[in-house]
């Protein structure tokens, strides 16, 4: 396995205190894997960011730990919490998203099908999720 290099690691309490890092998250996704890519995992990020603040945490002051490291030929992403945040069997359903009135309970949909690998605590405290660099770009563009 190669060893992997620490790109960045915070902690923080609030979407306040991630806020600042946004940018810089998305310049290390979009130099390293592309705009596709790049945007597809800071979404995917995202998500898991937001579940870890809005279910993980337990007492205010607890953080939340995001580490992004360098594997050679992945980016992966993992974000901690100091209490269970994903609960969920792990199998992408596109079912989830027929029902176009309900605004939650999608998040680890959108993870699972955007990223190419996504792994979980049984405690649901920790996710782990990785794309590979250089993998398909889609074709986008206009049409003339």
């Amino acid at each position: 396995m190669v060893p992997q290099a620490e790109l960045l690691e915070i902690l923080f309490e609030s979407v306040q205190e991630f806020a600042p890092h946004r940018e810089e998250i998305r310049r290390i996704f979009l130099k390293d894997l592309g705009e596709n890519r790049g945007m597809r995992f800071f979404v995917a990020l995202n998500e898991a960011v937001n579940n870890a603040l809005i279910h993980g945490k337990g007492a205010s002051d607890e953080k939340v730990r995001l580490s992004i490291r360098d594997g050679g030929d992945r980016i992966s992403a993992h974000v901690k919490s100091c209490g269970g945040n994903f609960r969920h069997d792990m199998i992408a359903d596109g079912a989830v998203f027929d029902d176009k009135t309900k605004e939650s309970g999608r998040g680890v949909q959108i993870i699972l099908h955007v990223v190419d690998g996504c792994k979980l605590t049984k405690s649901g405290d920790l996710v782990s999720m990785f794309m590979r660099k250089g993998g398909d770009e889609p074709e986008v563009g206009f049409i003339e």
